[in-house]
């Protein structure tokens, strides 16, 4: 979760993923990891559709989805594609943020877990999930950083099987996705939270073994939930709506491009994962394809989902209405400015 200490002090080691911005219409945004949830993030930039917009914008990764709204707030980049918890602890910490459109719609980080472990546990496709969640303990379970999407996850499941993270279990966190693999071609961790295509390659390539498929919605209570979503400054947008339309615009632009013409889509992307095979690419597509929006739209009824979920997972009621973290005014504008 995002504290005052990590609001104080922004994360040192970055990692730029776009090319340099210098242009009056510049934009750098945030993200913690580089998996299929920023899918239409990638889309929009590989595909040449901010260009459109006349944005010149640079991606910066940071380790972890904490670091990453760690980033926004201290005002390194103007955009942050995180956990929408993070931007609802921001603003509860005293460093207003507001969610302004949804990267994905669903909770999609998968956990896999290793042939061995798997055999441990006596997983089977039949396995009931209050057998699956309950398998968590005594596991040794990798995330990417602390305070980023798959960290609440990963709490919120060992909390639902009533486990505790620190003592039931062991929660580590480690951003390199290859180094991640490694350990787990090892048998170093038991397994990991992580999204496609991360999740798909230990399965295909490694003999992982699902234990809970969060992109297909398998775990019920989270079917649907905006994991991943656009935020900003309170302080940027009151002077730059223009740019924040703009960015949506092209967002809009990309969830169109997946849904209606995928293979366009894929292409535009296929060469950021070119270290990924066809097989585990066409995989990842296949269990991702559902998961993005129509538009990049939030409703009352998903933030305050979200509201919920972190209130429970954090003993502590969150103030205020879905309405005090999210304004959808900018998403209203690009779709409609779209139609024109």
């Amino acid at each position: 979760m995002i504290t005052r200490s990590i609001i104080a002090a922004i994360t040192m080691a970055v990692g730029l993923i776009g090319g340099p911005a210098h242009s009056a219409d510049s934009l750098k945004v945030a993200l913690g990891t580089d998996g299929f949830v920023h899918l239409p993030l990638f889309v929009a930039y590989d595909g040449g559709l901010f260009k459109e917009e006349g944005l010149d914008v640079e991606l910066v990764k940071f380790k972890g989805g904490g670091a990453a709204m760690s980033g926004l707030v201290g005002g390194s980049v103007q955009i942050c594609s995180c956990s929408v918890q993070n931007a609802i602890n921001a603003t509860e910490k005293g460093a207003p943020v507001k969610l302004i459109g949804a990267m994905i719609d669903q909770y999609a980080s998968n956990i896999v877990v290793t042939e061995e472990a798997a055999k441990r546990i006596g997983l089977t496709p039949e396995m009931p999930m209050e057998k699956r969640l309950a398998a968590l303990k005594g596991l040794k379970i990798a995330a990417a950083g602390a305070g980023g999407s798959a960290d609440f996850l990963v709490r919120h499941l060992a909390g639902a099987a009533k486990l505790s993270p620190e003592s039931d279990m062991s929660l580590l966190y480690m951003n390199d996705s290859g180094a991640m693999l490694a350990s787990f071609d090892r048998d170093r961790i038991d397994g990991f939270a992580l999204s496609s295509p991360t999740s798909d390659i230990a399965i295909l390539d490694h003999k992982g073994k699902m234990l809970i498929d969060m992109s297909s919605g398998q775990y019920k209570p989270l079917a649907g939930y905006p994991s991943i979503a656009i935020s900003a400054q309170d302080s940027w947008l009151a002077g730059n709506r223009e740019l924040a339309v703009k960015f949506l615009r092209a967002i809009t632009k990309a969830d169109t491009l997946i849904r209606n013409d995928p293979e366009k889509a894929k292409a535009a992307v296929r060469k950021r994962f070119e270290a990924t095979s066809d097989p585990v690419f066409e995989a990842a597509w296949k269990s991702n394809a559902g998961t993005y929006p129509e538009t990049p739209a939030l409703t009352p009824e998903t933030v305050g989902r979200v509201i919920q979920f972190l209130g429970e997972l954090q003993g502590a009621k969150i103030a205020g209405t879905p309405e005090t973290y999210f304004d959808n005014s900018y998403v209203e504008q690009a779709v409609a400015e779209l139609k024109k």
